[in-house]
């Protein structure tokens, strides 16, 4: 019967687009705060819900989940999961390489040595590519421009002299005052400040 409902459902999406649905999740609480967001990105009605979704399309090829994957113009590895504990560390459970011709599932220790060595020539390029990319552009504008520098222990303290934001000159900075704090119940019995 789940056939026939999935056969339905991809029929009436495909005559009627406008169509919406309702998804209702029962998950822990743990694990929905983490998917949560996911999900709401991955349902966007948008071009940036559809990059999501092209993004995540290779998760369900596999009969594993990958835990990472590296896409070439030919050539595809993907590193799968869960991660096993091995000793003090965790491993992938194995890899994947796809290539024309060739195609081979490897162990967790292959796999693991793999993902090392291919994490290495990409932050090898990256820095190769920032250091040539540095020599034709000029430094960048600082996000943050450099202000007058205030002393956090004179801040924490409060009879020390601090920079005022409007001007460098010093002034005291007053005096804080002790807040009382009420404690009140709530109608269900918790208590909150």
């Amino acid at each position: 019967m789940p056939v026939f409902l999935s056969a339905f459902a991809r029929l009436q999406s495909w005559l009627s687009p406008a169509f919406d649905l309702t998804l209702s999740v029962k998950a822990p609480a743990r694990i929905l705060r983490m998917v949560g967001p996911i999900i709401e990105k991955l349902i966007t009605d948008d071009k940036i819900g559809e990059s999501y979704r092209c993004a995540t399309s290779h998760w369900f090829r596999y009969d594993v989940p990958p835990l990472a994957y590296y896409h070439g113009s030919t050539s595809t590895c993907v590193i799968s999961g869960p991660l096993l504990k091995h000793g003090k560390a965790y491993r992938p459970t194995g890899a994947i390489i796809q290539t024309p011709g060739f195609d081979v599932r490897l162990p967790p220790e292959d796999a693991y040595d793999l993902d090392q060595q291919i994490q290495e020539a990409i932050e090898s390029t990256i820095v190769d590519w920032v250091a040539e990319y540095q020599e034709r552009e000029p430094a960048p504008e600082p996000r943050h421009p450099p202000g007058a520098t205030v002393d956090l222990d004179a801040l924490l303290d409060d009879t020390a002299p601090v920079f005022h934001p409007d001007s460098l000159e010093t002034r005291s900075a007053p005096l804080k005052t002790q807040k009382r704090r009420r404690s009140t119940s709530s109608s269900k019995g918790g208590q909150y400040v």
